[in-house]
């Protein structure tokens, strides 16, 4: 019986990596920040704002140059004080050395200006990754806008 190796591409590793990436890039930064915990949580992590609201940053994660999966619900997620950290590892999860490269961006100008996938099933939503690449330069491995909304609220 051959036994399975568990690795950062067939287990859920990736996300857990990127949340922890991106808790670390808060924490870095200075900012309130909260980890959830649980398998059916539904907000990764809640970051508090200067007047004391609450920003809600969802986490999605890839190893590879994959698109990123946002929801098996059919619908593509949006609110004021929602932002979406995407992660992508570039296929070197695995090497300490590599730097991951990190979006946050408004999940209100992802929902205009980003192609959305929705599957056969018309329920899972993805966002591709190489339009992400090419139209959000100014979010990447930046907490530019994110600094701009918690400095607002």
């Amino acid at each position: 019986m051959e036994k399975t190796i568990r690795n950062a591409d067939n287990n859920y590793n990736t996300n857990l990596s990127s949340e922890y990436l991106i808790m670390s890039i808060l924490c870095r930064t200075g900012k309130d920040a909260y980890l959830s915990f649980g398998n059916k949580k539904g907000v990764d992590i809640i970051v508090k704002t200067k007047l004391g609201a609450i920003c809600i940053v969802e986490v999605k994660g890839v190893n590879k140059r994959n698109d990123w999966l946002i929801t098996n619900s059919g619908t593509f997620t949006t609110a004021p004080n929602l932002i979406y950290a995407l992660v992508c590892f570039n296929g070197k999860i695995d090497d300490l050395e590599s730097t991951p490269d990190f979006w946050f961006i408004p999940s209100v100008k992802l929902a205009e200006n980003t192609e959305h996938k929705i599957a056969k099933n018309e329920k899972t939503v993805y966002i591709s990754n190489k339009y992400v690449r090419e139209n959000y330069n100014e979010y990447k491995n930046s907490i530019k806008y994110l600094e701009e909304y918690l400095n607002a609220f």
